[in-house]
C-alpha cells in the first residue's frame, strides 16, 4: 500500500514523517504554498523528546500532480471545517492499475479520516464508498511550515481505526494499515465501532476553544472546560449516543502520554484550536467540536448554551484575527454566564 496524506499540519505531518521514515516510496504528502516548498526542498523536520530529524517526503500540491494507484490509501488530515473541500478535490481523481484507468478515487480507494469531531465520516460518505474513521490521540504541534513537534516518545501517539459504518469488508485493509502504522511508531487499535471512540474524543476536545481563548496554562481554565464537557456529556446521553468511558481512554493512554520537553520547543504549545489562532488562520474547528454538541442538542429539542457561547467566541476570534489568550478566565466565565 501507498499512503497519500492530505494535509501537512501537525497530524498529517507527523503521520507522513513517521511512515516515510520506514519507506519514502510508500508516502505522498499533499501540501500547499510555502509549506510544500519547504518540505520539497528541505524535508520535513520532526522534533520529539528523543529526535530532531529531517525526513524526505515526496510532495504534491494538487491531485493533478500524482498518479493514483489501485493500492493507494487516502489519509485526510485537514481540519474538520476544511474536509469537505478536500474530499471534493480528490473524489473524481482517476485511479490506475498498470496502464488502465479502473475508476475514480471515490469509487475505488478507502479514505481514512484522521481528524477531530464526528461530522467528517457523514460528509465523506457523500463522496467516497469506503470510509474509515480514525480517533487521533497525537500530541503534535506545527506552528512553522515544514516542522512538527511531537511531545511524547518513543511512541508518537494512539490511533484507533474502524470502518464507518461498522461491519466493513473483511479484506485485510485495516490489518495492513494497522501493521504499517505500528511499524511507523504508533500504538494502533482496530475496533468495531470507531465513532464510539470519536465521541469520547469529542468530549475531551470541548476544552480546545477554552485553551485558545484564555491560553494553555491559564489558572481556572480547567474548570471552565469541565463545565463544557459536563454539558456535552448530558447532551450525548439525552440523545442516546454512547461513547467510550474515561477509564477505557486511560487504559490506552496512561503509559504513553507522559509529556516530556522537546528541545527547542516554543514557550507555549496548545491543541488544534490554539494552533489555529497562533498561526493566524481565518477559521478553527470549534464549529465542529463545541458546535457538534450544539447541533445534537438542537436536533433533540434541547440546547447547549455553554458550548454555543464558546463556539461563537472561538469563531469570532479567528474571523477578527485575535491571538491566543485574548480573554482572561474571568472574562470568559462572565460571557458564559451572561444569558
Amino acid at each position: 500500500m501507498r499512503y497519500v496524506v492530505i494535509g501537512a499540519g501537525s497530524i498529517g505531518g507527523a503521520i507522513a514523517a513517521r511512515l516515510a521514515q520506514q519507506r519514502r516510496d510508500r508516502v505522498v504528502l499533499a501540501a500547499r504554498g510555502r509549506r510544500a516548498d519547504l518540505i520539497e526542498h528541505v524535508g520535513l523536520r520532526l522534533r520529539t523528546p528523543d529526535e530532531d530529524v529531517v525526513i524526505g517526503v515526496d510532495v504534491v500540491r494538487s491531485p493533478a500532480d500524482v498518479r493514483l494507484r489501485a493500492d493507494d490509501v487516502l489519509v485526510m488530515a485537514t481540519k474538520t471545517q476544511q474536509v469537505e473541500g478536500a474530499l471534493r478535490e480528490w473524489v473524481d481523481v482517476p485511479v490506475h492499475e498498470g496502464d488502465d484507468q479502473v475508476g475514480t478515487a471515490g469509487e475505488r480507494l478507502p479514505v481514512l479520516l484522521a481528524l477531530n469531531g464526528v461530522a467528517a465520516e457523514q460528509i465523506a460518505h457523500r463522496y467516497f464508498d469506503r470510509v474509515v474513521g480514525v480517533c487521533v490521540w497525537l500530541p503534535a504541534v506545527s506552528l512553522e511550515p515544514g516542522e512538527v513537534f511531537v511531545r511524547i516518545a518513543p511512541r508518537s501517539g494512539v490511533l484507533i481505526l474502524g470502518e464507518v459504518p461498522p461491519g466493513g469488508r473483511a479484506d485485510g485493509l485495516l490489518d495492513g494499515v494497522a501493521a504499517d502504522l505500528e511499524r511507523a511508531g504508533f500504538e494502533i487499535h482496530v475496533v468495531e465501532d470507531v465513532l464510539r471512540w470519536k465521541y469520547r474524543k469529542l468530549l475531551t476536545n470541548l476544552g480546545n476553544a477554552v485553551q485558545a481563548l484564555v491560553g494553555p496554562d491559564a489558572e481556572g481554565a480547567g474548570a471552565v472546560s469541565a463545565r463544557l464537557r459536563q454539558e456535552g456529556a448530558a447532551v450525548l446521553a439525552h440523545a442516546g449516543i454512547e461513547c467510550a468511558s474515561a477509564d477505557e481512554e486511560d487504559a490506552w493512554r496512561r503509559d504513553l502520554f507522559v509529556d516530556r520537553v522537546v528541545p527547542g520547543e516554543p514557550a507555549q504549545m496548545g491543541g488544534s484550536t490554539w494552533q489555529s489562532l497562533a498561526r493566524g488562520a481565518d477559521s478553527n474547528e470549534a464549529d465542529f467540536l463545541n458546535g457538534e454538541i450544539v447541533a445534537i442538542a438542537r436536533a433533540h429539542g434541547g440546547e447547549a448554551p455553554l458550548n454555543a457561547r464558546v463556539q461563537a467566541l472561538a469563531r469570532q476570534a479567528s474571523s477578527s484575527g485575535a491571538r491566543p489568550a485574548s480573554l482572561t478566565v474571568p472574562e470568559l466565565e462572565r460571557a458564559l454566564d451572561a444569558r
